[in-house]
């Protein structure tokens, strides 16, 4: 047996080490190959590898380095070291290992695939979509980088892309329960909730431990009404994941629905003691308690909307009878008949653009704000603003130098309890005699209150005396904000004037 032989049947057996789970004594027997044969790059990849699986990483990287050193287009050792870079979090280093190995070999699709997860990580979306493809390009039938190309799509928002990219991924590999899971997502936000439902148990059938499956499941249930499921998918999520943080609280919200709010609240405990700093169960406790907060988390008015986007208009105006963006107008046009249009209109809180249906044919400048991504987004399909912000009212007025004839905020209020900022930074973005037009929650007592709903009311003296420091009052009028069971949400709009 010649001397290279000899090496090759001793690499063998190592390898046959590594592959059986025995890494340590693949290490040992590879460590004393190495003494053997200094210079051959093979050996000092393999002790890289096995020094990774056994979670030595940096050693792992030193290895990688030694056996460059000797081969510097070894194509192998570039990967794996990109992987092993990847996996420490040092993810610029990692894109020039992949970016190396593929200068080498261009049909490299593990090489392109993990370029482009890394530089997802990285934020560069654009180029990870890139990367993916060409890995597709090189290997049809690649079932992860159709997966990831799909994720990199649904960080676009191009979701119905990502669809197609999951579907492609299933096609190859049924079996995929990640990819069942990351369709479910896909297609709820789709609003397509019935196959959404489909995706997660395809999921769950082949992964019954998936706890995230489950908790989305429950969320879709949670959707379509079917609270009971709901409740037994969180609670199969929590017994997979007693400290899921997310499932407590959104089993509270489920209970709450379903009028248990002694369970609820220790639901949202739960969810609280997991996670101290979680301010969206905290808010629930509040309201479920008569703990009057000054205003709900961002997060949770944003999770909010995000949620309802799909259906909010069918909800509002057909289930609800929302008839504000309506009277809204019919009360501008009242006030002034001769004046038919305004400069300047901003929507606070424009959500999926009811009321700036309504403003578009009196407004020359129509400018939308809302917190939620997801409703930007569909009031964007009717290209109705001349402006869309997404961000949080205050803050993004707070730094505006643009000012406005008319300002409207209809169901804004509700979502925030001490108005003092409200009213300032509206009153610092107003052109002369500037209107501003909301509606409230009402209640009898002064001052406002945070309700069971986790939405506020407001009295017409807090309102009155809140306001009086910037604007001046020109009109009000009670009216039925939405229906709710089987009474009204009583309710006042007001028209005020930058005094």
């Amino acid at each position: 047996m010649t001397t290279v032989e000899s090496l090759q049947t001793q690499i063998n057996s190592v390898i046959s080490l590594y592959s059986n789970g025995q890494i340590q004594e693949a290490l040992d027997s590879v460590e004393m190959l190495t003494k053997g044969y200094p210079n051959e790059p093979l050996l000092y990849n393999i002790s890289g590898v096995c020094y990774k699986a056994s979670g030595q990483l940096d050693v792992a990287v030193e290895y990688f380095e030694k056996a460059l050193a000797i081969k510097p287009d070894y194509t192998e050792v570039n990967y794996n070291l990109g992987l092993t870079l990847q996996e420490l979090g040092q993810l610029d280093a990692a894109v020039e290992s992949y970016k190396k190995a593929l200068a080498v070999n261009p049909n490299y699709a593990e090489a392109h695939n993990n370029l482009g997860v890394t530089l997802k990580e990285l934020g560069q979306l654009d180029s990870a979509v890139e990367c993916y493809e060409k890995a597709i390009t090189t290997q049809p039938d690649y079932a992860e980088a159709h997966n990831n190309l799909g994720l990199a799509f649904y960080e676009l928002d191009q979701v119905d892309a990502a669809v197609e990219s999951y579907k492609k991924a299933l096609a190859i590999k049924p079996d995929y329960a990640e990819v069942n899971y990351n369709l479910g997502n896909a297609l709820n936000d789709l609003g397509q909730l019935d196959d959404a439902v489909k995706s997660y148990e395809k999921a769950l059938a082949i992964k019954p431990d998936y706890a995230e499956a489950h908790n989305n499941l429950g969320n879709v249930f949670k959707d379509l009404g079917q609270l009971d499921d709901a409740v037994k998918s969180y609670e199969k999520a929590l017994a997979i994941k007693p400290d899921y943080a997310e499932a407590h609280n959104n089993l509270g919200n489920v209970l709450k629905d379903l009028g248990q709010l002694d369970d609820a609240v220790k639901s949202y405990e739960r969810a609280l003691a997991i996670k101290p700093d979680y301010l969206v169960p905290q808010h629930m406790i509040n309201a479920l308690t008569g703990n009057t907060s000054t205003e709900p988390p961002k997060e949770y008015v944003k999770n909010l909307f995000d949620d309802y986007a799909e259906g909010f208009d069918d909800s509002l105006i057909k289930q609800l009878g929302y008839k504000l963006p309506f009277l809204m107008k019919e009360l501008i046009l009242k006030l002034d008949p001769l004046r038919n249009k305004f400069e300047k209109v901003i929507d606070l809180g424009c959500g999926t653009g009811l009321t700036g249906i309504e403003l578009r044919d009196i407004s020359n400048n129509l400018t939308g704000i809302d917190i939620s991504s997801n409703m930007v987004a569909k009031t964007r399909e009717l290209d109705v603003y001349d402006r869309l912000i997404e961000g949080d009212v205050v803050d993004i007025l707070s730094s505006s130098k643009e000012k406005y004839d008319l300002f409207i905020a209809l169901d804004v209020f509700i979502y925030i309890g001490e108005l003092t900022k409200m009213f300032k930074t509206v009153r610092q973005c107003c052109n002369k005699n500037a209107l501003f037009i909301f509606s409230i929650e009402a209640q009898e007592e002064d001052g406002y209150s945070l309700l069971k709903s986790a939405r506020y009311s407001h009295s017409e003296s807090y309102i009155l005396k809140t306001a009086s420091v910037a604007f001046k009052v020109i009109y009000s009028q009670e009216v039925n904000l939405r229906k709710e069971k089987e009474g009204w949400i009583k309710g006042k709009i007001f028209i005020m004037q930058a005094s």
